[in-house]
């Protein structure tokens, strides 16, 4: 009774052994026989109990079969091109598409740069077909096509080195892309891209600081994977500084691709993000009336180059800049002729040197105030200090130093006024009963100004200048230092070189009450949205020297105005402070370099300018007048005719 029971359970919970079926059912005594020995044994037709289930599972059995005829039908007559294509092509790639470069502007908002389109002709390496008869044939229409031998194409191919795309013409002219266009119809491995390119404004020596760009090189694409063959990238100037932010992010084709590697279909896109743009610091009007003033002087003087810098002393912004000879960089362009780019490039006069930055020359007296600021913060002298400078000269041994007049008593206000060379003598190297600064510590005050390092401003290339010290005297040229040494580095001869915007860094820092800061072009980006982000200054050393040691300094420099070498000043409608410069540079010292630099207004400055005429004679004849216009034109004043040079 016990295993009928097991039994009976195991049957209501479906683990009844295959081949048993219950025989009876009354209370407790039912029991199971095998299927072989029970009533109900009988054939299946007999048995009207299993004849429903098994109509059941037939007719479900028709409804599957039917249902997967009726998909096999669909798949094969009614979707069955589509499925084909799809068969074909089980891959995907991706394609980038050039994005628009940002652009440039002025402090106004005047366009420096605008993108006009360029069009190139690229083949598609993956889009050749496989077989090699077919993707012969093919080269051989697309070379028909252009014009160009089958050579020539196949060696344009075989230069990709591992890239999918190559150009077989760029910047060609809409009217080529046209006649091309219809040429290459049907022929899918090749295709007329347009993307941007740049057209440079024709305002006056935009060229070295603005730059120009030129077309990716394999190292270009090798060194970042999301440029592109038809990519135009910052080759020069601010366009190469912020190459990041202008080129902007391309945008993606998703491609359909057949067995072959063909193009089928276009199955997703994202747009190319233009890049974002910048705003400089540059005052458009100020930068054409400083090129016209300065090509004019040097014309004028005889000279071959020149240059100028000029700065907000607060936040180093630079408002203009000019070297000259320049260049126009649209050279670079799409339209350019490629005689007049080699000829450029050739040119023994050098145009495309900055020579704001990149140009090294003697300081000449312009370097006087700094010493005047050392020699006051090392205690060498007071603002009381008197020193006789009535002889005209100094003299050492078998070596007599000096001076371009006599000037009798002076002071250090007035030495800096006048261009004092015996009292800087005196305070550089010592003289009488004043010890001086001595080399080492001459050198040192010139660093803390900046000279002899590069100022950091945000173009690729700049010159760092040179402060000769003993140690460097012995390991460049194998000399002793001896004290006209000191004596020449104290008034800005010798081996000392600056440059026009490392000159024009340091008047800020006095004009300003001691700051040094870096000097930038950039005042703003805005990206793609027009959010604009605001790039802050650039300290460098916060206080040069005490306030009060920089504010004789700069009555000093006002005085140079009000009674010194810079007289032609003191009549215009804003108050200036200034230096004038004549730096011999040839062995017979018959030829000098033109400095002059200056801030204004003198209570609360808000302009620096410093230039160099090269070669041009002296400094308050020939560089003199070109501060001045461009002083005048800052602060809206009538511009002073520029004198012929005697």
């Amino acid at each position: 009774m016990r295993g009928f029971k097991k039994r009976q359970r195991d049957w209501e919970e479906g683990l009844f052994e295959p081949g048993w079926e219950i025989a009876h059912v009354k209370g407790e005594d039912s029991y199971f026989l095998p299927l072989s020995e029970t009533e109900d044994s009988a054939p299946e037709e007999d048995s009207p109990r299993s004849a429903v289930p098994f109509v059941v599972v037939r007719l479900i059995l028709v409804l599957v079969v039917g249902s997967l005829l009726m998909r096999l039908i669909s798949l094969q007559i009614t979707q069955a091109q589509t499925n084909r294509s799809l068969a074909e092509g089980n891959s995907v790639r991706t394609r980038l598409v050039p994005a628009p470069r940002g652009l440039i502007y002025d402090r106004s908002g005047v366009e420096l740069v605008r993108n006009v389109p360029n069009f190139s002709i690229v083949l598609h390496l993956a889009d050749l077909p496989r077989n090699k008869e077919e993707r012969a044939q093919l080269l051989e229409k697309i070379a028909s096509g252009l014009e160009r031998s089958k050579e020539n194409i196949l060696e344009a191919v075989n230069y990709a080195n591992g890239q999918e795309s190559v150009i077989l013409a760029d910047r060609i002219s809409r009217e080529e892309a046209l006649k091309y266009e219809l040429r290459l119809s049907g022929l899918e491995a090749a295709e007329i891209i347009r993307s941007p390119d740049r057209s440079y404004s024709t305002l006056a020596s935009l060229g070295h600081f603005i730059g120009y760009i030129g077309k990716t090189t394999s190292e270009d694409l090798s060194q970042d994977s999301s440029l592109l063959p038809t990519d135009l990238v910052g080759r020069a100037g601010l366009e190469k500084t912020y190459d990041q932010q202008l080129r902007g992010q391309p945008g993606q084709e998703i491609l359909e691709t057949n067995s072959v590697g063909r193009t089928v279909r276009v199955i997703g896109a994202t747009p190319a993000r233009v890049g974002g743009s910048l705003i400089l610091g540059l005052d458009s009007s100020l930068q054409e009336v400083a090129a016209r003033a300065l090509r004019e002087a040097i014309d004028k003087s005889g000279a071959k180059s020149g240059a100028l810098v000029a700065l907000d002393p607060t936040t180093g912004e630079v408002r203009a800049m000019v070297s000259v000879p320049d260049f126009d960089n649209n050279i670079f362009g799409p339209n350019a002729d490629a005689t007049e780019r080699q000829n450029l490039l050739s040119n023994s006069d050098s145009p495309l040197v900055n020579r704001a930055v990149l140009g090294q020359y003697p300081s000449g007296s312009t370097v006087k105030p700094f010493v005047a600021t050392g020699a006051l913060a090392e205690g060498i002298i007071t603002v009381q200090t008197k020193i006789d400078t009535s002889a005209g000269e100094i003299v050492i041994g078998d070596w007599t130093f000096r001076d371009w007049k006599k000037h009798g008593i002076a002071d250090v206000k007035q030495a800096i006024a006048e261009s004092n060379n015996i009292f800087f003598y005196t305070i550089g190297g010592g003289n009488g009963g004043i010890k001086g600064l001595g080399a080492q510590r001459l050198a040192d005050w010139l660093s803390r100004f900046g000279f002899g390092k590069t100022t950091g401003i945000d173009l690729p290339y700049e010159a760092g200048g040179l402060i000769p010290t003993p140690q460097w005297k012995e390991e460049n040229k194998r000399e002793a230092w001896y004290l006209g040494d000191t004596y020449n580095l104290s008034i800005g001869q010798g081996d000392l070189l600056i440059t026009p915007l490392q000159l024009a860094r340091a008047t800020a820092a006095i004009a300003n009450g001691g700051r040094l800061i870096a000097p930038r072009f950039i005042h703003s980006f805005r990206a793609a949205n027009g959010e604009i982000t605001e790039v802050s200054t650039t300290t460098i050393t916060e206080q040069v020297a005490s306030t009060e040691v920089i504010e004789t300094v700069r009555q000093g420099m006002r005085q140079a105005v009000s009674a010194g070498s810079a007289r032609s000043f003191s009549s215009l409608g804003v108050t200036v402070a200034a230096k004038t410069g004549t730096a011999q540079f040839t062995p017979s010292k018959e030829k000098t370099h033109s400095w002059f630099t200056a801030f204004a207004p003198y209570d609360n400055p808000s302009l620096v300018v410093s230039v160099i005429v090269a070669g041009g004679g002296e400094g308050y004849v020939v560089a003199a007048p070109v501060a001045k216009n461009v002083i005048e034109q800052y602060f809206n004043l009538p511009l002073t005719p520029l004198d012929p040079v005697e």
